[in-house]
């Protein structure tokens, strides 16, 4: 049996945190934040909460209309796989996406648009959709999360309220992304979501 030296032993221990670190600085952190009395379990139905996206402006060069295809798709197979059925009435709760995107500073000046909210990708004609939140603990605009973050927003609709949010900071780092790298990002997004039963 042969023995290592020290310096082979420090060795292999650098380099194995050398290497978890690379590997880990790649990952994709999701997170989520909900009203105080929100009762997930009693959401069953859902809808989207705008069905189509506005045309885009001519100042977004980023804008994709198969990215919006493929995370609409990517959500309601989620959705599906968590027991939630899409319903064309009366809905229990609204779904929204952004992907948060950089624009001109002139488009983004303060004061040109209700306060607490951020440019939206999903609603490409100008800020994000107007509902409202209940002072959601760790709330922020979307015009504050850093680029390519897949924001996704349950609404209630009776009180056009923000229930729900998950997001993964950075989880759309291509806007030309094909469907599985985005379903991956919603699956990660969407993983805290209880599942109905």
């Amino acid at each position: 049996m042969k023995l290592i030296s020290p310096n082979q032993l420090l060795y292999a221990i650098l380099l194995l945190i050398f290497s978890s670190c690379v590997a880990s600085s790649g990952v994709v952190q999701s997170n989520t934040i909900a009203a105080p009395a929100a009762s997930l379990a009693k959401y069953k139905t859902y809808a989207w909460y705008q069905e189509q996206p506005a045309k885009a402006p001519d100042y977004d060069r980023g804008y994709s209309n198969q990215l919006n295809n493929n995370i609409r798709r990517a959500v309601e197979e989620e959705l599906q796989r968590k027991g939630y059925t899409k319903a064309t009435t009366n809905p229990d709760v609204l779904v929204a996406y952004d992907v948060s995107i950089s624009v001109p500073i002139e488009k983004d000046a303060p004061g040109t648009y209700p306060n607490g909210f951020g440019y939206s990708y999903g609603y490409m004609a100008g800020y994000r959709y107007n509902y409202g939140n209940p002072n959601l603990s760790g709330y922020r605009p979307v015009d504050l999360f850093k680029q390519g973050t897949l924001i996704i927003d349950f609404v209630d609709p009776a009180r056009d309220m923000l229930v729900w949010r998950g997001w993964s900071e950075g989880a759309i780092s291509n806007f030309n992304a094909n469907y599985k790298n985005v379903q991956g990002s919603v699956e990660r997004v969407l993983e805290k979501l209880p599942v109905i039963r």
